[in-house]
C-alpha cells in the first residue's frame, strides 16, 4: 500500500503539510489505517526534526512523562501475585486484568490482584467482547466488591445497543474499545450514550490526526478518552505518548507498556521508563531512532 499507492502521492510534497497530505491519502485509499498511521507518524517525526522540536511541543505542549497502567500478562493467580507485586514495588498504581474466559478463574484472579496491590491501586478489567449484555451485568455485579476502575468492551463490538444497555445498568464505568476504530464510530457511541470512557489506540485509528478527532468527540460527549495500546514496539509507543501528552482531557493512566514486554526492541536506545511513568524525550521528532541492523535482522 505504501510503496504502490502512497509513495507516488507524497514524493516532492512539503512534509510539513501533514493535514493536507493525510487528507489526500484518505481520499485516495479507503481503510488501510495501519499503513496510514505509518505515514502519519513519519510525517510528524520529520516535521519535528525540520522545526527542531519534539512532536509533543510541536502539537501544543504538555507533560514530559505520562502515568502508566501495567497490563498483566500472567495467567494464573500465582503468576498474577508475583507480577503485580513486582510492578507495584516499581511504582505502578494502575493494573489491567483480562477477564471473560472463565467466571471462576476471573474471580480468583481479581481477588488475588486486589489483595496484592492493595485498596489504593486502580484495577481495570477488560472483557474483550466476552459476554452478551445480561451476562456482562451478572459478572460486573460479582466484580463490584473489588472496586474495578472500569470494565472495557464487555459485549461484542457490533452490539452498540447492548453496550448502551450495560452502561445504563452498571455501577461501574463502561469503556468502548473494539468498537472505536474511526471518528465516525466515536460519534455513533456518543449519540447512543453507550459508554463512559473511550479507549483510543493510535495505530488502530490511523495515526495522530484521527486520534485527536476521536479524543475531541469523546470529550464533547462527556465520554472520557484515554490512551490504550496495541502493545506497539518502541517507535509506535513513543509516538503515541507524544500525542497523548498534548491531550489534557485524556488524564487517565496510559497503557504504553509494549516495549517492556519485548525481549528486544528495534531502537538504538530504549524507551525511557521511570517509577511507573513513560518519559518523553526532548529531542526533535519523537526522540527515538530505529536501529537499521535490527530491523533487517527481524524482517526476514
Amino acid at each position: 500500500m505504501i510503496d504502490h499507492y502512497f509513495k507516488p502521492l507524497l514524493i516532492d510534497k512539503d512534509p510539513t503539510n501533514i493535514v493536507q497530505l493525510m487528507n489526500l491519502l484518505e481520499r485516495t485509499v479507503k481503510g488501510s489505517r495501519y499503513a496510514k498511521c505509518a505515514i502519519d507518524f513519519a510525517l510528524h517525526d520529520l516535521a519535528g526534526k525540520i522545526y527542531h522540536l519534539p512532536v509533543y511541543k510541536m502539537l501544543g505542549g504538555g507533560p514530559d512523562r505520562l502515568l502508566l497502567c501495567w497490563v498483566l500478562s500472567a495467567k494464573s493467580p500465582e503468576d498474577i501475585r508475583r507480577e503485580a507485586a513486582g510492578k507495584a514495588a516499581e511504582g505502578y498504581q494502575c493494573f489491567k486484568l483480562k477477564v471473560g474466559t472463565d467466571p471462576k478463574a476471573d474471580m480468583n484472579n481479581l481477588k488475588v490482584l486486589r489483595e496484592t496491590v492493595g485498596n489504593e491501586a486502580y484495577i481495570r478489567l477488560d472483557g474483550n467482547e466476552a459476554w452478551n449484555p445480561k451476562e456482562a451485568l451478572v459478572m460486573i455485579e460479582k466484580f463490584l466488591p473489588y472496586e474495578p476502575e472500569h470494565v472495557e468492551q464487555p459485549v461484542p463490538a457490533w452490539n452498540i445497543e447492548g453496550l448502551k444497555f450495560v452502561r445504563m445498568n452498571s455501577a461501574v464505568p463502561i469503556v468502548a474499545d473494539e468498537c472505536i476504530l474511526t471518528p465516525r464510530d466515536t460519534i455513533r457511541v456518543a449519540r447512543e450514550y453507550a459508554a463512559d470512557r473511550i479507549n483510543i489506540k493510535i495505530s488502530r485509528a490511523g495515526g495522530v490526526i484521527p486520534s485527536r478527532k476521536i479524543a475531541a468527540i469523546a470529550q464533547a460527549a462527556g465520554q472520557t478518552p484515554f490512551a490504550g495500546s496495541n502493545l506497539e514496539l518502541g517507535l509506535g509507543t513513543m509516538a503515541s505518548a507524544h500525542v497523548f501528552a498534548t491531550l489534557p482531557e485524556a488524564s487517565l493512566a496510559t497503557e504504553f507498556v509494549g516495549p517492556l514486554l519485548l525481549k528486544q526492541d528495534i531502537l538504538k536506545e530504549p524507551v525511557s521508563y521511570e517509577k511507573g511513568y513513560i518519559v518523553l524525550s526532548d529531542l526533535p521528532g519523537f526522540g527515538v531512532e530505529p536501529d537499521r541492523e535490527l530491523i533487517e535482522k527481524y524482517k526476514g
